[in-house]
């Protein structure tokens, strides 16, 4: 039996959105390389689409059935999908869509929003917490987990909440605009900017590599380092991180470059 009353005012709209937070946070709970995340997906849509089809109804398995195929985006992000899919779930059983443009719209969608929130939070937030807080745990501050907990999970828990709200009331037309006007690249780029500004920050600030090489000459002793240091300071920190990223992204062997450091 279907619940005519699922989202029909704006308290069941409250309720809707605290509920599917919630639900969302377990959405790396069952992972596979086969399906990632679609497990964990229809998990998170089995109360609305009982809400909307009815529980234990053909249609109501259909959509389960349906929302097995592949999905994969970033956690943050994810609640907007849910959002616009239950949106569209609701419009099919009211007036009849076509069911492959569900799937198809969430395809369409998570590649995007993992951009965007790969690079806001994963490469962004993340970084400057970290930056924030290391310099407390330098100093064997508690502040400095308490600060990193907060700075990283405040924005995303508040993208989560909202991501869902809007999701919901914006349906599938926000992000096709957005696509379109190359808005979505516009962030994914800027957040991109930002997350690589904080890591040449954070290596100039924390990484810490200098030589003791001295050239003598004839009556003269050249320091090195203060060679490098009138070029560009920091330059021998600059050069090892570099060296590291670049022996990664070529073999992917960290546990090497662990050992080549600490000795």
């Amino acid at each position: 039996m279907t619940d005519s009353t699922f989202l029909a005012n704006k308290k069941q709209e409250n309720k809707f959105y605290n509920n599917l937070f919630w639900r969302s946070q377990w959405l790396m709970f069952c992972t596979s390389y086969t399906k990632q995340q679609a497990v964990t997906f229809s998990w998170v849509m089995m109360p609305y689409l009982e809400k909307i089809y009815g529980k234990d109804s053909p249609e109501f398995y259909d959509a389960m059935l349906r929302h097995q195929d592949f999905f994969n985006t970033n956690v943050a992000m994810a609640p907007f999908i849910f959002g616009v899919v239950t949106s569209m779930e609701k419009e099919n059983k009211a007036h009849g869509i076509e069911l492959k443009t569900i799937n198809a719209l969430k395809s369409s969608l998570m590649g995007p929003l993992a951009g965007i929130g790969d690079s806001l939070l994963a490469n962004g937030v993340r970084l400057i917490a970290t930056g924030i807080a290391i310099s407390f745990f330098k100093q064997g501050s508690w502040l400095g987990p308490l600060l990193f907990m907060l700075l990283l999970n405040i924005p995303n828990w508040g993208i989560k909440w909202f991501a869902g709200k809007y999701g919901y009331k914006l349906g599938n037309n926000f992000i096709t605009d957005a696509m379109k006007s190359g808005t979505l690249n516009l962030i994914t780029k800027a957040a991109s900017i930002l997350g690589l500004m904080m890591v040449g920050a954070m290596s100039a600030q924390y990484v810490s590599f200098s030589t003791v090489l001295k050239i003598k000459s004839a009556s003269q002793v050249m320091n090195l380092q203060n060679v490098f240091d009138s070029i560009l300071p920091g330059l021998l920190p600059l050069a090892l991180v570099l060296g590291c990223f670049f022996y990664l992204r070529k073999t992917n062997k960290p546990v090497r470059v662990l050992v080549g450091i600490a000795s």
